[in-house]
């Protein structure tokens, strides 16, 4: 039984990239930070910031807006919703121009559904959602550790909204992109543990088979084959090019001979009292360097040098021979020279 490998390379990829585009306008200014390139970041760190004090004014605005309304139908709602009253007396009291505004209280009939409605309160109160959430893209919070790989804009630069601003990168999940022959697909299965290897490092490390695309690549006629790195505290370079070591399934009863003892596809040069002979395997898979075949007798004289001139049941032996007496005959026909 043989257990075989399938060798490829290919290049380090992030496993998770972020393009950092602005959703609002205004003056951008730095957050925990510097906003440089190569800077590292731990997650909710704040990367950067757009100026929204004339967008916080506007939403305190809305919310006094809100409370006023709000306070004028509380005598209302006591004498028309008594059962209800408590709860809406309980909000009243909690709400904060400089907090967010939680959830209005479920309404317990259809009347009070009305009321409310002919009063704007639910219009007035999703309209301050709505600022809230906007209030919210002037701030931008790391959703992971990791570092800052490309920046476009300074801090203190005027940006419009969909300005891309940067783009940054996850810490310590990266994926090794590689091709494989398409005759090589059906050796490799999902979650297979791989190998990987650095050549300019001397570094290893374990993968995992995440991903196998369903189509050829235009581009180098061979199928993707997407692995996760574990990185094991080793320093990983994003673009890093490496080598990894893909175990395929287990062949039984195979041998492994030399590419070049093959000729014609699939014959090969044994020797047999003597003489050489042809004879037909069974070629199961090819390697860089090696094939596994299945076809001959264990025990078997397999020539695996190259052979010029060779042929079914040719005598190695008395052509090795006649060789050596040419030579010697052009040794003795030249000493006969010399002595005239």
């Amino acid at each position: 039984n043989l257990d075989t490998e399938i060798v490829t390379y290919g290049r380090v990829e992030t496993a998770e990239s972020l393009d950092l585009f602005a959703e609002v306008s205004g003056r951008m200014s730095q957050g925990n930070m510097k906003l440089k390139a190569g800077q590292n970041f731990k997650k909710g760190a704040l990367l950067f910031y757009i100026d929204d004090r004339e967008m916080t004014l506007d939403l305190k605005s809305q919310k006094s807006n809100f409370i006023r309304d709000l306070a004028n139908i509380i005598p209302d709602i006591k004498l028309d919703f008594p059962t209800n009253f408590d709860t809406w007396q309980t909000y009243f009291n909690s709400l904060d121009t400089d907090k967010k505004f939680r959830n209005l209280p479920k309404v317990k009939s259809e009347q009070e559904k009305i009321f409310l409605a002919t009063k704007n309160i639910f219009s007035l109160f999703y309209s301050i959602q709505s600022a809230e959430v906007r209030l919210d893209k002037y701030r931008y919070y790391a959703p992971f550790a990791g570092s800052i790989m490309e920046v476009r804009l300074q801090s203190g630069s005027y940006v419009n909204v969909g300005a891309n601003i940067g783009k940054i990168i996850r810490k310590g999940v990266h994926e090794l992109k590689v091709t494989v022959e398409v005759k090589n697909i059906p050796w490799i299965e999902k979650n297979t543990q791989v190998k990987v290897f650095s050549e300019e490092t001397q570094q290893y490390w374990t993968g995992s088979v995440i991903r196998i695309s369903d189509f050829v690549n235009q581009n180098t006629q061979s199928v993707d084959i997407f692995i996760a790195i574990h990185s094991n505290n080793q320093r990983i370079y994003d673009g890093q090019f490496l080598q990894a070591s893909i175990p395929s399934q287990t062949i039984t009863n195979g041998m492994i001979i030399p590419r070049n003892a093959i000729y014609n596809r699939r014959e090969v040069f044994v020797v047999e009292d003597s003489l050489l002979k042809v004879k037909e395997v069974n070629i199961i898979r090819f390697s860089e360097e090696n094939a596994i075949f299945n076809g001959l007798e264990e025990g078997e004289d397999l020539v695996i040098e190259p052979l010029i001139g060779a042929y079914n049941n040719k005598n190695k032996k008395k052509n090795e021979q006649l060789d050596v007496n040419l030579e010697l005959g052009k040794e003795k026909k030249s000493s006969l020279k010399s002595g005239s």
